[in-house]
């Protein structure tokens, strides 16, 4: 699985400034761009294309002051490049790879067996997650249910009942996620009550 990365407004900002001087053509090479990565990860047999799609935006946002000064040429050329290494990590982590004979044997952890987040976060998390729209919370939960091939079908699926693009749901779930993450900074900020 790629790492967690956070793509920061300013980033995409430089990211779309580098991509054209025009904030409208930069938006449509970005979405052409975008679209070009999930078809690489696709021919390339990743099942998660959309997940290593967005790695791939994330790894180069994070270079882009750079890549801005020092890179000549095509942006998209670059793009492909950090997305070849991508394909080439996944291959090397499916060798690495063991399947569950039962996948109804996995069980999700309790939130005191995960050592990475401690129970004031999980409950931030769920405070946070009943606080959103009805109609938020239940496309949330649902664009988050599937993985690998599974999950961009799924996405498939609930972009056309919306009469929308794939890209423009992805647009949405990110407003919505970024609404989450900001209630449960403010959350995990609050000081704990006595």
């Amino acid at each position: 699985m790629p790492k967690q990365r956070d793509l920061t407004k300013p980033n995409f900002d430089e990211l779309l400034l580098w991509l054209d001087p025009d904030r409208d053509q930069a938006a449509l090479k970005y979405a052409e761009l975008y679209r070009s990565l999930i078809k690489i990860f696709t021919w390339r047999g990743c099942s998660n294309a959309e997940d290593l799609a967005d790695e791939t935006v994330d790894r180069v946002a994070e270079k882009v002051k750079d890549l801005r000064i020092k890179y000549v040429g095509n942006p998209a050329i670059y793009f492909h490049s950090v997305a070849n290494r991508i394909v080439k990590e996944e291959q090397r982590r499916a060798k690495l790879h063991v399947a569950w004979e039962d996948e109804d044997e996995i069980a999700i952890p309790a939130p005191n067996a995960a050592p990475d987040y401690t129970a004031e976060e999980y409950n931030c998390f769920d405070r946070c997650l009943e606080q959103l729209d009805p109609e938020d919370r239940r496309k949330m939960c649902s664009y988050y249910l599937k993985q690998g091939q599974a999950k961009i079908d799924h996405h498939r699926a609930m972009a056309e009942s919306f009469g929308i693009s794939t890209g423009t749901l992805r647009v949405r779930m990110y407003r919505i996620r970024e609404k989450l993450m900001k209630c449960i900074e403010d959350c995990l900020a609050k000081p704990p009550q006595q």
